[in-house]
C-alpha cells in the first residue's frame, strides 16, 4: 500500500479513542516546540545585550587611548581626527561585533514573533478542530447507545406481553367462558404488535450499527488523519523556515542548518500515519447482529405477523413512516447536497499544503453532524419500511385513519382536518414505489467517504505586486524557486503566516521563496503589462499624521451575488475593503466601482 492511499478510517477498525489521543499529543506536543523557540529568543537576547556591553565599553575606551594608540602622547603635530591602521582595525571589529549583537537581537525577535507566535496559533486552531470532531463523535456514540437501549426495551416489553398472553391461556385451560377466550385473544394480539416493534427495533439497531462502523467512525477517523498530515505539513514550514531565518544571521552554521533543513524535506506527513498504523493494527471482528429471542415459555419465530387485526397496525405505521420517510429523505439530501458544496468550495480554494483555519472548515463539520443525525433518522424509516414490505408480501397495504374529536384547552371540541388524498379516498404510497429509489448500502447516495487523493485545481490568481531579492537564495525543493540577488520577482500568493512568499520569475518558473529575503513594492496594473522594470514611487502629498489608511483586497474568483446585500466580484477585482471579517462569519464587506456589499472572505485576499 501507498502513502497516499493509508487511510486511518479504513485500515483502523473501532479505534476512535486511541485515534484521539495520538492526535492530541501532537497538538499538545507544539507547547514543546514553542517552549523551545522562547527560550532560544530569551538566550540570543541575552547573549545580544552582553555583546551590546562589551562594545560599548570598548568603545569607549577606544575613544581614550585613539590618540596615544596612533600618534603617541605628545604629538608634534596635532593629527586632528586621524586614527592609525590598527585602531581603524579595532574599529572596524568593534563595529562588526555591535553590528552582530544587533543581529543576534533580532534573531531573539524573529523567533518570538514568526515562529513561536505561529506555533502557538496552530496548536489554538488544531485544538479548536480536534474538539469539533470529538462533538461529532459523542453525538454518533449517543446515537449508537441508544439504539442498542431501544432493543432492550423492546425485547423486556415483549416478554412482559408474553408473560401476560401465558397468564390468560392458563385462565382458558381452567374455564371455557367466552370471556376468557376473547381476553387471550387480545393478549395474543397485543403480544404480536409487541414482537413487531421488537423486530423492527433490532433491524434499526443493526442498520444503524453498520452505518456506524462502516461509514460515520471511519469518516470523523479520515477527518482526525487529514488533521494531524496538515499539522505536520504546516510544522515543516514553520520549522524550516526557522532554519533560514537563523542561517541567514548566522552563515557559520549554514551547514548545520542545511542538514535540518534536509530533515524536514524528509518528513512526509504520511510517515507518522503509516508508523502509527503500523503499530496499532490488531485483530478486529465485527460485532455480532441482534437477533430475535423468543420468550422460553412461548415458542415463536422472527417473522412479523401480518394477519388481522395485527396487520391493521402494520398498516398504520407504514404508512406514518412513509410520510416521514418522504420529508426525511429530502433533508438528508439537502444536508449532504450542502456539505458537498461547501466542502469542495473548500478543496477549490486550497492552492498549497495549508490547513485552512477559517469558518469554512467550521461549516463543514457542523455539516458533517447535521448530515449524520438525518441520516440515521432516514436509515430508522429505511429499515421500518423495508421490513413490513418483505413480511406484508403482495397485501394491500393501504390504510385510512379517521378523525377523531380533541378537546381544546377550553372545553370545544374540534375536529382535525383531512388530508386531501384522504378526503379524495386516495391509497398510500406504495412500499415498492418508496424503496426502489432508496439506496440501502454505504457506498451509494448518501454515502461520505472520500477519496483520500482528491487534489484541488483551483489556480492562482495574478498580483499586481512584485518584490527584489536583498539576498541570493537556492532553491532546497521542487516547490521553491532560486533568488538573485538585486533580481526582481511577480507576487503570486503573499506570505501567509508561514514565513513562504510564492514568487514567478520572468521566465514564468514559479516556487515559494523565504520572506526575509525580500523587499516588497506595489506595481500598477498598466506597468506589468509594458514589461518595464517597475520603480518605488512615493506618494504625491505626504499622508496626514493619524489619518485612517484605506486597505484594499484583491478578488482571487468569481463570485456572483444572490441576495441585495451581497457583491458580485471578479478575479483580479481590486476591492476596498469596508468591513473585515472579524466576526469569523466567513463575509467581507466591500466596494467596487461605488457598489458595496458581502463577499465570502476567501474569495479575495488583502493587498
Amino acid at each position: 500500500m501507498s502513502l497516499q492511499e493509508l487511510s486511518i478510517g479504513n485500515d483502523l477498525k473501532d479505534q476512535y479513542k486511541s485515534t484521539s489521543k495520538w492526535i492530541n499529543n501532537g497538538i499538545s506536543w507544539l507547547s514543546d516546540i514553542d517552549s523551545f523557540y522562547k527560550e532560544r529568543a530569551t538566550i540570543e537576547q541575552e547573549y545580544a545585550a552582553k555583546l551590546k556591553d562589551l562594545t560599548k565599553r570598548h568603545f569607549a575606551k577606544k575613544a581614550k587611548h585613539s590618540s596615544a594608540l596612533s600618534v603617541g602622547d605628545e604629538p608634534q603635530i596635532t593629527p586632528g581626527s586621524l586614527e592609525s591602521a590598527s585602531v581603524v582595525l579595532w574599529n572596524e571589529v568593534l563595529t562588526q561585533t555591535e553590528n552582530i549583537a544587533k543581529e543576534r537581537d533580532h534573531l531573539a525577535s524573529e523567533f518570538t514573533s514568526n515562529i513561536a507566535f505561529n506555533v502557538i496559533q496552530l496548536q489554538s486552531k488544531c485544538s479548536n478542530i480536534a474538539k469539533h470532531i470529538d462533538t461529532i463523535h459523542e453525538f454518533l456514540t449517543s446515537e449508537k447507545t441508544k439504539s442498542e437501549e431501544e432493543v432492550a426495551k423492546a425485547k423486556k416489553h415483549y416478554d412482559s406481553l408474553c408473560q401476560s398472553t401465558e397468564n390468560a391461556r392458563s385462565k382458558t385451560e381452567k374455564s371455557s367462558s367466552d370471556k376468557y377466550q376473547q381476553r387471550l385473544k387480545e393478549k395474543e394480539v397485543d403480544m404480536n404488535i409487541g414482537k413487531n416493534a421488537y423486530l423492527i427495533c433490532i433491524s434499526q439497531a443493526n442498520r444503524l450499527k453498520d452505518k456506524y462502523y462502516f461509514q460515520d467512525l471511519p469518516e470523523i477517523l479520515d477527518y482526525y488523519q487529514d488533521l494531524n498530515e496538515t499539522r505536520v505539513a504546516i510544522l515543516n514550514k514553520v520549522l524550516k523556515n526557522a532554519s533560514i531565518i537563523e542561517r541567514n544571521s548566522n552563515d557559520k552554521v549554514k551547514d548545520l542548518l542545511h542538514d535540518i533543513d534536509a530533515t524536514i524535506d524528509q518528513n512526509n506527513p504520511k510517515l507518522d500515519v503509516a508508523m502509527f498504523i503500523k503499530h496499532n493494527s490488531r485483530a478486529w471482528k465485527e460485532p455480532n447482529d441482534f437477533v430475535f429471542e423468543p420468550c422460553s415459555f412461548w415458542h415463536d419465530d422472527e417473522s412479523l405477523v401480518t394477519k388481522e387485526p395485527e396487520l391493521t397496525d402494520l398498516k398504520r405505521r407504514l404508512n406514518q413512516t412513509l410520510n416521514k420517510y418522504s420529508s426525511g429523505k429530502e433533508s438528508t439530501l439537502i444536508a449532504k447536497q450542502k456539505l458537498e458544496e461547501v466542502a469542495q468550495s473548500r478543496s477549490a480554494s486550497e492552492e498549497k499544503e495549508t490547513l485552512k483555519f477559517d469558518s469554512r472548515l467550521d461549516d463543514v463539520l457542523t455539516l458533517l453532524h447535521k448530515f449524520m443525525k438525518e441520516d440515521s433518522e432516514r436509515v430508522k424509516l429505511e429499515v421500518e419500511i423495508e421490513i413490513i414490505q418483505n413480511f406484508a408480501g403482495d397485501q394491500d397495504m393501504s390504510y385510512y385513519e379517521e378523525a377523531k374529536p380533541q378537546k381544546s384547552r377550553f372545553g370545544i371540541f374540534k375536529h382535525k382536518k383531512k388530508s386531501p388524498a384522504t378526503d379524495q379516498g386516495s391509497e398510500t404510497q406504495s412500499l415498492h414505489t418508496v424503496t426502489s429509489n432508496v439506496t440501502t448500502h454505504s457506498g451509494g447516495l448518501f454515502s461520505l467517504r472520500r477519496k483520500k487523493t482528491a487534489a484541488s485545481n483551483a489556480e492562482s490568481a495574478y498580483h499586481t505586486s512584485r518584490a527584489t531579492a536583498n539576498y541570493p537564495y537556492e532553491a532546497s525543493g521542487d516547490d521553491e524557486i532560486s533568488l538573485r540577488q538585486g533580481e526582481s520577482y511577480d507576487v503570486v500568493e503573499e506570505d501567509d503566516g508561514s514565513g513562504w512568499t510564492t514568487l514567478r520569475d520572468n521566465a514564468g518558473a514559479q516556487g515559494l521563496a523565504p520572506t526575509s529575503y525580500l523587499a516588497f513594492m506595489s506595481v500598477p496594473p498598466n506597468e506589468n503589462d509594458s514589461g518595464q522594470t517597475p520603480k518605488k514611487k512615493g506618494p504625491a502629498v505626504a499622508p496626514k499624521r493619524g489619518a485612517k489608511r484605506v486597505e484594499y483586497m484583491e478578488a482571487l474568483y468569481d463570485y456572483t451575488a444572490e441576495e441585495d446585500n451581497e457583491l458580485t466580484i471578479r478575479a483580479g477585482d481590486k476591492i476596498v475593503l469596508v468591513q473585515a471579517d472579524t466576526d469569523g462569519s466567513g463575509w467581507t464587506e466591500g466596494e467596487v466601482d461605488g457598489r458595496k456589499g458581502l463577499f465570502p472572505t476567501a474569495y479575495a485576499k488583502r493587498i
